[in-house]
């Protein structure tokens, strides 16, 4: 079977969402191999399957890494909360952020794996009557129940305690400190999303946004593009032409308005794909072909025929560059992989596991229902129906509203109540708008970083860096050095 890109999987859940102390701890792992089996081995913790039931629970194992490199004795225990993605390891030889934080400051590293990543795999597989346990409240209490047993158990009670994050980990750091300040005294959320939204329109508006002030003419040119697109997908007769020019791996199948969605969300994310560097610098092995220049200076070139047109070049030229024979077009077989709940633990998923999140607290969907964006044809419906596809006919509309609702009652949303948390985003990134970017109050402040995309502060540092970015993190560490002397 011919090479094909699985671009649902890729696009709704991690390609832009990604964990941030997931990536940072996977690069870091790259580090000299002396320190491997000393700081890389995993450890694993027993943990209570269900926080919230009176009956007895279940217990299973929970993942670990602990580095004491740095550490000096009662100095502070930073936390790393890892979000929707596997752990790999810490390493103290890498530049990052929090390695130059935790060295200034003799700290001692732990990073806990998420339940459902990665090797915590409380129940065995991932169906949807296992992943009834999977929340991010059931995974604050994991945070608090670690944190508690093993301050305990290592003499660490009286440390101060510190939680970081990246993204949904940042998120998780977030309210740790919110809902247990007697446990944590201070967290750093980076590019942390404390609102949940069931339609995330704005992720595109800020795409289109990023286009338009690298050329004016280019995100005109996209949705041009886009339009003429979804009118072909209208008429049969023009099937074998789209077929032909994307170079689609199955013929066109077009039963209902999700087939319909479904190819639109695919060409969304091949633009995103092309705009990476702007908003996540996180995303690394991918091709020098597929940038912003290259993108703007097709989609603006009428040499080159209709916008339509333009637009099958680059297509053309990132399948060139990611050597992919064909681009999928099956809605059904995407299905079929999101339904699939086994678990194969040498190669372990999860864009199930987080588009269950999704479908049950957070909404996140990235929609086309904005008329300030370059995009057609991904409503908001066609994401409320996948939940109910997915995971069964009781995952409707209304549930699904509900959970968003729910989630931000549970947390507060924007209406943050605590103290000693930092925020930090960047400009260009499209996770900013459900993020803090201006300052609460002197114990709430928001680090906003201009020109930099989805968690660049954690990023190793470089001598590429922007002064705002190097700013950025001196900052963040000044206010948590001040709150560690309080």
């Amino acid at each position: 079977m011919a090479r094909a890109l699985r671009w649902l999987l890729l696009s709704l859940f991690l390609l832009l969402f990604c964990s941030c102390a997931q990536s940072f701890l996977k690069r870091g792992t790259r580090g000299d191999p002396s320190s491997t089996a000393k700081h890389h081995s995993s450890r694993w913790f027993k943990q209570r399957l269900d926080h919230f039931s009176k009956k007895r629970s279940r217990f299973w194992l929970q993942r670990y890494f602990l580095n004491d490199a740095f550490y000096k004795p009662g100095g502070p225990v930073f936390l790393i909360i890892s979000g929707e993605a596997a752990a790999t390891g810490i390493s103290p030889s890498r530049s990052f952020t929090w390695n130059t934080y935790a060295k200034s400051l003799g700290a001692l590293f732990l990073l806990l794996e998420h339940r459902f990543y990665g090797k915590s795999q409380p129940t065995g597989d991932l169906s949807t009557a296992s992943l009834r346990y999977l929340s991010s409240r059931q995974a604050l209490a994991d945070i608090v129940n670690f944190r508690t047993e093993i301050a305990r158990k290592r003499g660490l009670t009286k440390n101060k305690w510190v939680t970081f994050g990246g993204s949904y980990g940042g998120s998780l750091a977030v309210w740790s400190r919110i809902k247990h300040p007697n446990l944590f005294a201070a967290a750093v959320g980076s590019s942390a999303p404390i609102q949940a939204k069931l339609n995330f329109y704005e992720y595109n508006e800020v795409i289109g946004r990023i286009l338009s002030a690298h050329n004016s003419e280019c995100p005109k040119a996209v949705k041009e593009a886009f339009a003429i697109l979804v009118q072909m997908l209208k008429r049969r007769k023009y099937y074998s032409k789209v077929e032909k020019d994307f170079m689609l791996c199955e013929p066109i199948k077009i039963n209902s308005p999700k087939d319909t969605a479904f190819l639109m969300t695919n060409m969304i994310h091949l633009v995103h794909l092309f705009v990476r560097k702007q908003i996540n610098k996180f995303i690394k092995g991918e091709p020098e072909e597929i940038n912003i220049d290259n993108l703007c200076d097709s989609m603006t070139d009428a040499s080159l025929g209709s916008p339509y047109d333009r637009f099958t070049k680059i297509a053309h030229l990132f399948r060139k560059s990611k050597h992919v024979d064909c681009l999928s077009a099956s809605y059904s077989d995407e299905l079929a992989e999101l339904s699939n709940s086994s678990l194969d633990y040498l190669r372990i998923k999860n864009e199930r596991q987080w588009f269950y999140q999704c479908c049950t607290e957070f909404g996140f969907f990235e929609t086309t229902d904005s008329k300030n964006q370059p995009f057609s044809g991904t409503p908001l419906r066609y994401f409320l129906q996948l939940c109910s596809e997915v995971f069964g006919p009781e995952f409707s509309s209304d549930l699904v509203a509900r959970g968003v609702k729910t989630t931000n009652k549970y947390y507060g949303g924007f209406n943050v109540n605590g103290s000693k948390i930092i925020f930090s985003n960047g400009s260009n990134d499209p996770w900013r708008y459900l993020g803090i970017t201006k300052d609460i109050s002197k114990d709430l402040p928001a680090v906003f970083i201009k020109g930099e995309g989805h968690c660049a502060d954690v990023l190793e540092q470089n001598d590429t860096d922007s002064a705002e970015l190097i700013q950025a993190r001196e900052k963040i560490f000044q206010i948590l050095q001040k709150w560690l002397k309080q």
